[in-house]
């Protein structure tokens, strides 16, 4: 995260001489929206000539990938946090960064932006996480002589056991099977995401709208793909009703399809987005104190508060963190199972 529990009591120290121009309010923000470049930190380093603090960014410029008609594909990284050094870069390449955070040709040639950003460069890092966890624990059953697991697979099975057993054929029954690779890989992904959003790397896909659409969009279309004939007739003419009532329950029963998924993607990014926040409000109490009331001292006796509530809501967002995975792999199978349903 942008600024971490486990420094912000020295950061609280070197805080005197803060501004209240400096008040920390657009980092919380800047944490949680997606950008072209994996910022971890800001360090305070010495002072500007106006007396106000100077940071230096610790961040990792990603690739940017633009496509222009004339010019072909180009690959090259931006070396700069912030928006006049980012300008600067792109106009020696011919391009420009509009008022809507877009590239742009300075031609006005139409470009296509391929360039990689913070999220979709974590999602492909969790991804080859899950790939090598997977095969790691694979191996480890291959060389196991009597099919006791070791490794990692001694902490897998049990999780994998708990899905199978719990989550899947409670649902889906006879099917269970066949969706488990699908059940296990929605789990690990958000469970593991999840748990690198607690760490100093500035992760916050689940809080990220874009890729909760997506999974909930993967349920959604699993879930119809997969549907009973007898799910269909219940939602465009229920079996068994008056004519009118028929009528009256298919807008209803077109309705709930959709607002399963939406119920999916809401309720994990929601609450991701918001221990986030909680977390990084905690730590910007200590600055927020010391700018306004210009002490050190004042910085230095909040903090204590501050970093005791922060852990304790790290501990709980720990919690959190598979605990979302599990609703959202649940209510999947949940879904899945009841539009597989046949009559009876």
């Amino acid at each position: 995260m942008r600024r971490w529990l486990v420094v912000a009591l020295p950061l609280a120290l070197l805080w005197g001489r803060t501004e209240k121009e400096e008040v920390p309010t657009s980092f919380i923000l800047e944490h949680v929206k997606d950008s072209y470049d994996w910022h971890i930190t800001d360090i305070p380093w010495g002072w500007n000539p106006d007396g106000s603090r100077h940071y230096v960014p610790i961040a990792i410029p990603l690739p940017r990938i633009l496509y222009h008609p004339q010019r072909g594909l180009s690959v090259f990284f931006v070396h700069g946090h912030s928006e006049a050094e980012i300008k600067a870069e792109l106009e020696k390449r011919g391009y420009t960064l509009g008022a809507d955070g877009k590239i742009a040709a300075t031609d006005c040639q139409p470009i296509v932006d391929l360039s990689l950003t913070k999220t979709a460069f974590q999602f492909l890092l969790v991804g080859l996480l899950l790939l090598w966890i997977g095969s790691a624990a694979a191996r480890a059953y291959q060389k196991s002589q009597n099919g006791m697991p070791t490794g990692i697979a001694r902490f897998l099975e049990p999780v994998i056991v708990f899905i199978r057993d719990e989550v899947a054929v409670p649902n889906l029954h006879h099917h269970a099977d066949k969706f488990m690779p699908l059940l296990l890989t929605i789990f690990f992904f958000i469970w593991l995401s999840n748990l690198l959003g607690l760490t100093p790397l500035n992760s916050n896909i689940m809080g990220n709208i874009t890729l909760t659409f997506f999974l909930a969009l993967v349920a959604f279309l699993v879930i119809h793909i997969h549907a009973s004939k007898a799910y269909w007739s219940h939602i465009f003419w229920y079996p068994g009703v008056p004519v009118w009532l028929k009528l009256f329950m298919m807008p209803i029963e077109v309705i709930g399809m959709f607002s399963k998924p939406f119920a999916l993607m809401m309720r994990l990014f929601a609450n991701i987005l918001a221990g986030h926040l909680m977390m990084l409000s905690m730590v910007g109490l200590i600055f927020i104190l010391a700018a306004v009331l210009k002490s050190m001292a004042a910085g230095l006796g909040i903090s204590v508060f501050s970093v005791l509530l922060g852990l304790f809501v790290m501990a709980l967002e720990t919690l959190v963190a598979a605990l979302q995975a599990y609703i959202f792999t649940m209510l999947s199978a949940v879904f899945l199972g009841v539009a597989m349903e046949e009559s009876h």
